[in-house]
């Protein structure tokens, strides 16, 4: 058994249900205070989104609500981040769970405060981050380039190591060039990961609570098998082989600004490949969601729960590596004001 086939062993029961003690619940988390989201209707950036899926995994497992889309004792609504910090203000909606841009405004607003830091209380009642997104290649792309999305995957992972040895100069570069908060990308930067070319036995593990966390809450039946969906170039049948000509592998992803620190060492030629050449694209949310079933790229960003929907739909994808992980930007917050939820 490879490396990369390790994590599948993970016990069964990783995501169980938390054990309440007094008025708080096994992540912490402040138990009367979610329970009183009965009710209650909160706003967010993507129904789809891997935060939402944190927020309801919580309000379910520590505080005992229902957050199943078929039967969720909290209604959810979803609206821009400019949209959902009017609406929280003045009362529309209840609570909010912010992009991290929205949610490092409202850290300094003090007409919000924090109910819930969601991703570190996931964290709790998990054992560890969830992946936030995934790289996906396809089945007949990993047949025919599976020496050159190898390389791909050691060449993203240099970079990560660049951005991660270089991380100030990197984000001060990127804050520059894009006209953004240089405190703000240090403050994200130090709540989210992103393991790009890591398909590592503990990248895994966090792909696995992502799943798991969505079984728990009827979005998906069970955890994809991760032995039928991890690329493996040693499986493929390289029927296309480099074979000394360089490749050319398309990639798109998140235009963020996080994504373009993490690349920066790959688009200035810091750091290179001798056997592919890596056309990068970057894309908005939707945009990358639309194009997941176009095949128009050889990698693509996505959602984790974009495997589980493709097996159902026979589209078949193939897990490249980890995208991104959450280790701590995701907050719930309501109104400051004492008839706040």
């Amino acid at each position: 058994m490879g490396p990369r086939s390790v994590a599948f062993l993970v016990v069964a029961g990783l995501l169980s249900a938390a054990v309440v003690a007094g008025c708080r619940g096994q992540g912490g988390a402040d138990v009367a205070a979610l329970a009183a989201l009965r009710g209650k209707t909160i706003g967010v950036v993507s129904l789809d989104a891997v935060s939402t899926l944190e927020i309801r995994y919580l309000l379910q497992e520590a505080a005992g609500l229902d957050a199943s889309q078929k039967a969720s004792a909290v209604t959810f609504v979803e609206a821009p981040p400019e949209s959902l910090e009017s609406e929280l203000a003045s009362g529309q909606i209840d609570a909010a769970v912010m992009s991290p841009a929205g949610a490092y405004r409202l850290l300094a607003d003090d007409r919000f405060r924090v109910l819930s830091e969601v991703s570190k209380e996931m964290r709790k009642l998990t054992g560890g981050p969830v992946v936030s997104t995934v790289l996906l290649t396809y089945p007949d792309v990993a047949e025919q380039k599976p020496d050159a999305l190898a390389a791909l995957s050691r060449l993203l992972a240099q970079s990560v190591a660049y951005y991660d040895a270089n991380e100030g100069m990197v984000l001060d570069t990127i804050a520059g060039q894009a006209g953004l908060d240089r405190a703000f990308l240090r403050w994200l930067a130090e709540r989210q990961e992103l393991p790009l070319g890591d398909l590592s036995p503990e990248t895994q593990e966090r792909l696995l609570r992502t799943w798991q966390a969505a079984a728990a809450l009827g979005d998906i039946d069970r955890a994809p098998d991760l032995t039928s969906v991890l690329f493996e170039p040693a499986k493929q049948a390289a029927a296309n082989g480099m074979a000394g000509d360089r490749v050319t592998v398309s990639v798109a992803l998140l235009d963020d600004a996080s994504r373009h620190a993490a690349l920066y060492a790959i688009e200035q030629g810091l750091v290179s490949s001798p056997d592919i050449d890596v056309d990068i694209t970057y894309l908005s949310a939707s945009a990358l969601a639309g194009a997941a079933t176009t095949k128009q790229y050889d990698v693509i960003e996505a959602l984790p729960l974009v495997l589980p929907a493709s097996a159902r739909q026979d589209v078949g994808l193939v897990v490249l590596s980890a995208g991104a992980a959450d280790l701590g930007s995701t907050f719930l917050f309501i109104r400051a004001q004492p008839d706040a939820p």
